[in-house]
């Protein structure tokens, strides 16, 4: 797991850059501020402003200028842009919900550590909200990364395109429902379900069964209530022989204002499966609490070292896991 020492100032000059162009935007254009957050990326992508206002322009390009010499780090840029959404969202009084906590992303990168050992690795985010979870974990990544991201909200879209661009991912952004696309086989499915129907949610879940190759794994986050929901035992009976049900952990209430959550695990079912003898469960701390984040560490640690699975490994060798 690869993560590079943030420089704070660095983060500080970008998000000045990404919000005072955004409030120009909205101020002398009455542009959204996230759309003009969108525009701004683009403007320091090309290097180059136009609008029709000669005074906007001005303005815009002396900001672009401002970051001149600076070689940001691809977590000083995603942070950056997180402050950002996190503005825009409260400037046009919309839910923070799409955007997942960063300090999640960090772990995902933990547990694809455990559960994979690969030089390069395909992600899929079929719910890729803001991009702040993908970008997170593919920034957080020893291996090399192709990452996929999709969306049906056309605004959170070209937020996670915009992102994307700035990290050098943008390509692989898609404007569709989950539930429609196809042709697509992925090393790892990331997530976060929150805000989605939980009856939608099996549907989804369903699906992204064809988007994943065999034997490999769904990490998401989901809200505790999920598990709570009358048709979950019809759910697991119906898709047992589909997913193996790896594990769940619970994420530190603090993380959350209105309702708990859980990183639930999925492998699906391939040639040579090898069932783990138990469940993967734990209950996180806070994150800044290190005493007991490095015990819980440790006990999971402890648990990929003794449970045997079936790892994924380069050319999908069928090589279990000790």
């Amino acid at each position: 797991m690869v993560i590079d020492v943030v420089r704070e100032d660095n983060v500080e000059k970008l998000f000045d850059c990404l919000d005072q162009s955004a409030s120009l935007y909205y101020e002398l254009l009455k542009v959204p501020y996230l759309d003009g957050l969108v525009k701004t990326c683009e403007n320091i992508l090309a290097n180059s402003v136009e609008t029709e206002l000669d005074e906007l322009n001005i303005k815009l390009t002396d900001l672009i200028k401002s970051l001149e010499g600076i070689n940001f780090d691809k977590e000083e840029i995603r942070k950056a842009f997180q402050y950002s959404c996190l503005r825009g969202l409260k400037h046009q009084g919309i839910s923070n919900q799409m955007i997942t906590p960063e300090s999640i992303g960090i772990f995902f990168s933990y547990l694809v550590n455990k559960l994979y050992e690969v030089n390069k690795l395909s992600i899929l985010d079929p719910l890729v909200g803001s991009g702040n979870l993908l970008a997170g974990l593919a920034n957080n990544l020893d291996q090399d990364t192709v990452i996929f991201g999709i969306d049906n909200n056309y605004d959170y879209y070209k937020l996670s395109q915009a992102l994307m661009g700035m990290l050098d991912y943008q390509e692989n952004i898609f404007y569709q429902d989950i539930l429609s696309f196809e042709n697509l086989e992925v090393d790892l499915i990331t997530t976060d379900f929150s805000g989605i129907d939980q009856n939608k949610i099996f549907d989804i879940i369903k699906h992204l069964n064809g988007l994943l190759k065999d034997n490999c794994f769904m990490i998401s986050v989901i809200d505790n209530s999920f598990f709570d929901n009358d048709l979950i035992k019809e759910f697991i009976y119906e898709v047992k022989e589909k997913w193996h049900f790896f594990g769940m952990i619970v994420l530190p209430e603090s993380l959350f204002k209105i309702s708990r959550k859980s990183i639930f695990i999925l492998q699906k079912i391939g040639d040579n499966f090898v069932k783990p003898d138990k469940f993967l469960v734990a209950d996180l701390p806070d994150f800044n609490d290190e005493e007991k984040m490095i015990t819980v560490i440790n006990q999971l640690n402890d648990w990929f070292n003794k449970i045997k699975f079936l790892r994924v490994r380069e050319n999908n060798e069928k090589n279990n896991g000790s």
